[in-house]
């Protein structure tokens, strides 16, 4: 019986496997990695709201691609990413800071849609392997760049400056922010001036502390204690080599 149910298991990885092939999530990871970079660097001209939603469309679709959403679901995010395209190529004529602070709040969409279909993928798999936990990083680095979206949407909108360190922040300075804030370095050297900002940047630290110590912490845990029990499996199928 306890044969029968092993064997069912990795029926049902196969199938996954061949549907949603592994490299999947690390093409999303390189995605995410191109686009941390390109932002990071800091950039400037009305050229990059354009660049940042490519970017980010095709760590969507991407994202999609590697969770095996439904076909309908797919169509939707590529018409999502055109709506998006069309509207950071429309800013860039129109130009504005209302008009940044709607490219900001876009942003967020887009990155924050992502981690929910990611997540929901993992848990529809109800196995833990290497995929898995790539997964989960992937999801980490979105809650990282969805909060730096949200902070400068929240920098945008608002009259006073958003750090009291920068008068002028940019881009890069918000996924700085945000990053040393969901991993709890805290620097100083960027803080949030007002009581907004500063009650995201807690909620942002306790959610990426939180997700690290139970998430991802459970998943490596898993995936010791599975590469275990198939060790373990292995040596009780071949009698011979044991005696």
């Amino acid at each position: 019986m306890q044969d029968a149910d092993v064997s069912v298991q990795r029926g049902d990885e196969g199938r996954i496997e061949t549907r949603v092939p592994a490299y999947r999530f690390g093409i999303v990871l390189l995605l995410l990695l191109a686009t941390f970079i390109f932002l990071a660097s800091g950039p400037s001209g009305d050229w990059v709201a354009v660049a940042a939603v490519v970017l980010q469309g095709a760590t969507l679709l991407a994202a999609f691609s590697a969770a095996g959403v439904r076909r309908g679901l797919w169509h939707l995010a590529v018409a999502v990413v055109i709506v998006a395209l069309v509207s950071a190529s429309t800013a860039i004529f129109i130009g504005g800071k209302d008009v940044s602070a709607s490219l900001f709040v876009l942003n967020l969409l887009l990155v924050g849609v992502a981690p929910v279909v990611i997540i929901h993928a993992l848990i529809r798999r109800r196995v833990v392997d290497f995929r898995t936990v790539l997964g989960a990083v992937c999801v980490y680095i979105l809650i990282g760049m969805m909060w730096s979206f949200a902070f400068a949407a929240a920098g945008t909108f608002d009259s006073e400056q958003f750090f009291a360190q920068e008068a002028h922040a940019t881009v890069a300075d918000y996924l700085y922010f945000s990053f040393t804030t969901i991993t709890t370095v805290g620097y100083g050297d960027l803080t949030a001036a007002r009581s907004l900002g500063r009650a995201l940047a807690v909620l942002e630290a306790l959610i990426g502390q939180l997700y690290l110590v139970t998430v991802i912490a459970l998943l490596i845990s898993n995936l010791g204690r599975r590469g275990r029990a198939a060790q373990s499996r292995e040596s009780s199928e071949r009698p011979g080599e044991n005696a």
